[in-house]
């Protein structure tokens, strides 16, 4: 399961899914959008199993940091840096691999 806050990289979304990820993305109208999404996978609103997901979360220099959660802990991860999308793609789907799988 892959929360994907905002839009870090137009196609994320779809090439995740397309990796084998479940994926919830949504652009947040305010701060407190996000714990609502995880509040609501946490009780099982969404329908899907999400003791353990990852957060991606666009930061405001430009780069995506993922994160691994799990019991409503998070744990920080990846850092994405400015690279072309394919490759950026390539660094989160190998870190979720690793980390979710």
């Amino acid at each position: 399961m892959v929360v994907l806050c905002g839009v870090p990289q137009p196609g994320l979304a779809e090439r995740l899914a397309r990796a084998g990820f479940a994926v919830v993305a949504f652009e947040p109208p305010g701060a407190p959008a996000l714990e609502i999404v995880l509040d609501a996978l946490g009780r099982g609103v969404l329908d899907m199993d999400a003791d353990t997901f990852a957060l991606i979360e666009p930061r405001d220099d430009g780069s995506i940091a993922l994160a691994r959660a799990a019991a409503g802990v998070r744990v920080p991860g990846l850092v994405v840096r400015d690279m072309p999308v394919e490759l950026a793609v390539a660094a989160i789907v190998q870190w979720l691999a690793k980390h979710l799988v």
